[in-house]
């Protein structure tokens, strides 16, 4: 009988690579698997995918850097801006800023931490849009016509009284709303005449130079609901 031919180095190294190639994609797979798992955790952990491409409005890109970067978004308390909603872009509308005001003055660290309390740590994000919507006209009623004519006029402008039922639940009970009003300028004052507290912004003051930056922020945030 014939003896089977010997096997040649070059059959013996092109087994190898062949195992080798064998044991690599069995290694890749898993790997590839592992990432998926992952993924899968991750957007049932925030109630979203954050690794689909998807379009974004500007409020949604916002919200999902803050849940990024903070952790402080889970699936439970997510605006719905990052909840699955998948609102795109109307066409021919190009996806161009929001804000109007310029870009190279920077925001307060105060206003940034409580914007972010605000629209983050808060359940109900249409309360988050009416709260930010009752601020943004106070805030330029006291910049404004607050600073405007007689004191009797004005200060009407300039005061918000934190009983009343309407400021009570936009402000006084939203997480961040009240740290905001007092970092654009408002101060805390007890009145002694009523015994009621009041936000007062004072007189002859138009705001910090980024005002007109905090409230562009506000104002596109509404927007992009």
């Amino acid at each position: 009988p014939k003896s089977a031919p010997k096997s040649t180095s070059t059959d013996k190294v092109q087994h190898h690579l062949h195992t080798t190639d064998v044991e690599d994609s069995e290694e890749t797979k898993r790997a590839i698997d592992a990432v998926k798992q992952a993924e899968l955790a991750d957007a049932e952990k925030l109630g979203y995918n954050p690794y689909e491409a998807r379009a974004m409005t500007s409020g949604q890109a916002r919200t999902a850097t803050v849940a990024m970067t903070t952790g402080t978004i889970s699936a439970e308390n997510a605006p719905s801006k990052i909840s699955g909603d998948n609102n795109m872009a109307s066409p021919g509308r190009a996806n161009a800023p929001l804000d109007p005001a310029d870009a190279s003055v920077s925001l307060d660290p105060t206003f940034e931490h409580a914007f972010q309390a605000l629209v983050t740590s808060n359940a109900e994000h249409s309360a988050v849009l009416k709260s930010m919507k009752i601020m943004r006209t106070l805030i330029t009623n006291a910049t404004t016509k607050g600073q405007q004519g007689g004191d009797e006029t004005s200060s009407k402008f300039r005061r918000v009284r934190l009983s009343n039922p309407k400021i009570r639940e936009a402000i006084t009970d939203m997480n961040g709303a009240l740290e905001l009003m007092m970092c654009v300028g408002f101060v805390l004052s007890e009145n002694e005449d009523d015994g009621e507290t009041y936000l007062v912004y004072p007189p002859g003051d138009t705001g910090p130079g980024w005002l007109k930056n905090g409230i562009a922020r506000m104002e596109a945030y509404e927007k992009s609901k």
